[in-house]
């Protein structure tokens, strides 16, 4: 089954892609996966670093791990892929004398994947061959191959394995090479074609992958090398870049989306991808771009994308018991005319109420004669809602000092002889009940219109008046503060190859922050940002949280705080309902989203980035019931095929054209997790993005921060180190002794720990499709207070479901759980030992059906507790040993004879069978006494008293254990 990865892939690929890198996708790459998917290439955590060196005995091994562990983390499998990937690219530019044959481009894959077996053999506490022990390099690419399951890419690679071990040996141009050919068995391939261009393809896209910034083009000596790859290559182009120096989620992606189409009408092509900004291979003579151009074409995209969702009504309006209202952005993308025009088709969507008007409401404000309400009434419905909204709209926004507009729609409606221009304005508490009045009785003189014919008369309504207001020049001119902090906004933050940015004066910087946060500033500072850019009133239009949610409180004897918006967080807020489809005005803030920002790691290959966006647009919501199928069914590699995608298989080349063209390149993906339930607890809102936090690096090696917060924590994956990072995450997190921020090497263990004790919650307290996740810090505290409570968690789950015993299926997986749980925890370890060895000693005296009662299977056990629990605090431990197992052989005596496995031997006397019975029970009371009392609960029959049920638990469940290995040894025997 193909994994998430490879579904990204090879649904996002060109369906012209060479089918040798198809073949690769479909065949190395799984295992690539399986292999190098928790190997740091670069950074990591130094407990593991160091742990592993002081294993192998190096004696710089703190310095290496200190130095290792001060770069930013990218996983071998990302590192391999996207420098395949970019190989690949690269590749399509080279003249047709160098052009690569299809036994070449194999080459190129295979020395790739294998040219980093230093970190596999770090990882695996092993040292990697030196450069000159050619025999042993061989050997272990040939190892590798074969565990990256080369064979079913390729069945003559051991043929080419010395070329395979040259490219994976030489990829690099400096240090660690032996490059000459002599040093190598016989090659079957020209050594001048290894040279060039195979090892200058590996060397560019190595380089490549290591960049963590677009501008590292001209600030590192990297760039220099690339270029230099370019020109032994032959290959005619330029390295060019963009970089926005913000990175915000919605509107900095729309941005580079929009410098991604402009460029490419100069030619530019991208070829690496980061997450603020763009490499690309560019013609030789590249000319400077205009940046006045730039901007007008960028502003253009984020108009139109903003425009077209909000003539359909989806965003820029809201209504609410005062009417509707719209978003500043709205007057400023739009001209009055294009507005009142439009205006019909927007209040035919966001007036919807057709079970509940307001007209009715609004009419009982006024007084009115009895007949005239009579016949009022006919026409208060939800079409005199649509006429009453258009025209308070309208009048509000563009004709508020305008008393001729009054007039005007009186005539138009023809009303002026039975409504006069005053009536019209009659309001209370912000309502125009005038208006309702004046469109009930225009509806009421046209009954028989349809909701339709209605809208259809306000777009002829909103024509004439639009000629009429041309006519007498009422109407004012577009003007667009927004437009206006955004070309500042892109002038401040958009660096561009040819083009350096305009940099504010410091004084001018000073000076706005100085009158940003004194009383002389016009507008409220935004509370998302530092009062950079212009701002206006928190609009319910407009945010996602609920305005005002994070003033302070107001101080004694001053004005009522304000918070505001800046222009460039409007356009985000906007952006983000206009492509996530959410409710503004608080809505979404009542289910408590989490956000996840996804970067690459250093680098994405376009094919890479293509992947992400098809990722984050398609992903299903997280069913944690099928992860939880999934990981105990197969582990790892059980989530990595599971249907993470809304599609039901993968299609090759299904999103690779146009059909995808309106969902954008995501640089920085920003996915918005809302829980379902109503009223979420924090736990609810944090069980899904936990999981998904280590889930996504694991699986496609990206690197991932969880937050509630609505502004992005970084700019770039260059500003943190770790893998993934979890903002605050709900209590749940820190009971598992989890940390916040996560290396590669920690994945692992997180996930698995996390995976167990959702698990034991839905398996215990789940109830049909509620999981009850509010209880699931009840459950980790009880997972880590003690071990044996997962056998409790199991038996309060069977009790839930009406069980009287588990299944084997059951048996098998809770005890694996267990013994997963206690992994590098020596005292939990060594309480599964004490438990599994008490339940083996009593099964060497007494033994009965698993379909036997609890109270049966546990009965030695529970009479030695008795035992222990009930005697005289002055008994010594041989006085209760002895009195004990007194106890076990009485209530033995009472049982039936094929119960006790020792007195059934009839191949030895009687009187030695029962010797040896009674030494078993006292060597089984012996270790209850002295290693369960004594040593694991301390002597503290308090402490013992309270673990009672868990111990017992445990060793029902351990007794089921070692039947099912009996019965399972006893199967093969007899096979």
């Amino acid at each position: 089954m193909a994994t998430l990865l490879q579904t990204l892939l090879i649904e996002t690929l060109p369906e012209d892609t060479d089918p040798i890198l198809h073949a690769y996708l479909e065949t190395v790459l799984p295992a690539m996966e399986r292999e190098f998917a928790r190997v740091p290439a670069l950074g990591g955590s130094f407990a593991a670093h160091y742990q592993t060196l002081s294993q192998m005995g190096d004696k710089y091994a703190r310095e290496k791990a200190e130095r290792w562990e001060n770069r930013a983390d990218q996983s071998l499998l990302v590192h391999v892929l996207n420098a395949l990937l970019t190989a690949e690219n690269l590749s399509g530019y080279l003249g047709p004398y160098q052009a690569l044959s299809n036994v070449e481009k194999r080459l190129l894959y295979l020395g790739i994947t294998l040219h980093d077996y230093n970190k596999y053999c770090h990882s695996q506490g092993d040292y990697a061959p030196k450069a000159r022990e050619v025999s042993d390099i061989l050997k272990l690419c040939r190892e590798l191959g074969e565990k990256l399951e080369f064979d079913a890419f390729w069945s003559d690679w051991r043929q080419y394995l010395s070329e395979i071990g040259f490219l994976a040996q030489n990829t690099q141009f400096k240090a660690s090479t032996n490059a000459y050919a002599a040093n190598w068995p016989k090659f079957y391939l020209d050594s001048r074609r290894l040279q060039c261009p195979l090892r200058h393809l590996l060397g560019f896209a190595d380089i490549a992958v290591h960049l963590q910034d677009p501008a590292g083009l001209l600030t590192e000596n990297a760039g220099d090398r690339l270029r230099e790859h370019l020109r032994n290559l032959n290959i005619n182009k330029q390295l060019v870049y963009h970089r926005l120096r913000s990175g915000l989620g919605s509107l900095t992606n729309g941005i580079h989306n929009a410098l991604l189409r402009f460029t490419s009408e100069w030619g530019w092509e991208a070829i690496l991808f980061f997450a603020s900004g763009v490499i690309y291979l560019a013609p030789p003579e590249t000319e400077s771009p205009d940046i006045a151009e730039l901007e007008e074409f960028i502003w253009e995209q984020i108009s139109q994308l903003l425009g077209s969702k909000m003539l359909g009504g989806d965003i820029g309006f809201k209504r609410d018991g005062k009417g509707l209202k719209l978003a500043p952005q709205t007057l400023e993308i739009f001209t009055p005319v294009q507005l009142i025009r439009q205006l019909p088709q927007v209040i035919e969507a966001c007036v919807a109420n057709v079970k509940n008007p307001a007209t009715p409401k609004r009419l009982e404000n006024l007084s009115l004669s009895e007949s005239e309400r009579e016949f009022l009434d006919r026409g208060a419905d939800i079409r005199a809602d649509r006429v009453a909204e258009f025209i308070i709209l309208v009048q509000r926004e563009f004709f508020k000092q305008c008393p001729e507009y009054i007039t005007w729609i009186l005539k138009a409606l023809n009303l002026e002889g039975r409504i006069s221009p005053a009536q019209t304005q009659v309001q209370g508490g912000g309502t125009m009940y005038g208006w309702y009045h004046a469109a009930a009785c225009y509806v009421a003189n046209h009954q028989t219109f349809t909701p339709e014919e209605v809208s259809a008369q306000l777009s002829e309504l909103a024509d004439n008046l639009v000629a009429w207001a041309e006519s007498n020049n009422l109407l004012l001119a577009l003007h667009s503060p927004t437009r206006e902090v955004f070309s500042n906004y892109l002038s401040q933050y958009l660096e561009i190859s040819g083009s350096p940015p305009v940099q504010p004066a410091f004084q001018q910087e000073l000076a706005r922050y100085e009158i940003s946060k004194t009383s002389a500033a016009k507008q409220p500072i935004c509370s998302l940002s530092s009062g950079e850019f212009a701002s206006e009133y928190q609009k319910e239009t407009v945010v996602l949280f609920k305005p005002q949610q994070y003033s302070n409180k107001n101080p004694l004897g001053g004005t009522k705080i304000q918070r505001g918006i800046s222009k460039i967080w409007s356009l985000e807020m906007l952006l983000r309902q206009a492509l996530w489809a959410v409710p503004s005005g608080g809505k979404l803030e009542d289910q408590k989203p989490i956000f996840l920002y996804i970067f690459p790691a250093y680098v994405y290959s376009p094919q890479a980035a293509k992947a992400i966006r098809m990722l984050v647009n398609e992903m299903a919501r997280v069913n944690l019931w099928e992860v939880k199928k999934q990981w105990l069914a197969s582990g790892m590699e059980g989530l990595r095929s599971m249907d993470w995608l809304l599609s039901e298989k993968p299609e090759a080349g299904r999103l690779s054209g146009d059909k995808y063209a309106s969902s954008d390149l995501l640089l920085m993906a920003t996915y918005c997790i809302r829980t379902q339930n109503k009223n979420p607890t924090i736990t609810d809102s944090w069980v899904a993005p936990a999981f998904l936090s280590l889930a996504l690096p694991l699986l496609l090696g990206v690197k991932v921060v969880a937050t509630s917060s609505s502004v992005p924590l970084y700019n770039s994956d260059s500003d943190f180190l770790e893998s993934a990072i979890l903002d605050g995450p709900a209590g749940f997190w820190q009971l598992l002794g989890l940390p916040a921020s996560l290396r590669i090497q920690d994945f692992s263990r997180a996930i698995e720990r996390l995976l167990i004790t959702y698990c034991l919650h839905l398996d215990s307290r789940s109830s049909g499709k509620d999981a009850h996740w509010q209880d699931l810090p009840k459950t980790v505290r009880e997972v880590m207070t003690d071990v044996l409570n997962i056998f409790s968690l199991a038996d309060e789950g069977l009790r839930r479901n009406k069980r009287d015993r588990p299944t084997d299926e059951q048996v098998q997986r809770y005890w694996q759980l267990a013994q997963r749980w206690v992994k590098g925890d020596s005292i939990m370890a060594e309480k599964m030992k004490s438990i599994e060895r008490l339940v083996r000693e009593y099964r060497q005296f007494y033994k009965v059906s698993v379909t036997d009662s609890s109270h049966a299977i546990l009965l030695p056990l529970s009479k030695a507790l008795e035992v222990i629990l009930s005697a005289p605090q002055q008994l010594d431990d041989e006085e209760l040993i002895w009195q004990g197992a007194g106890q076990i052989e009485d209530a033995l005596d009472r049982q039936k004879v094929y119960h006790r496995p020792i007195l059934l031997d009839k191949s030895v006397e009687y009187s030695l069978r029962q010797a040896r019975e009674l030494q078993a029970i006292h060597a089984f009371m012996t270790t209850c006494v002295s290693d369960l009392f004594g040593k694991m609960y301390r002597g503290d029959r308090a402490l013992l008293q309270e673990n009672r049920n868990r111990i017992k638990s445990g060793a029902e469940f351990a007794y089921r254990w070692l039947e099912l290995q009996s019965k399972s040894f006893t199967d093969e025997t007899q096979t």
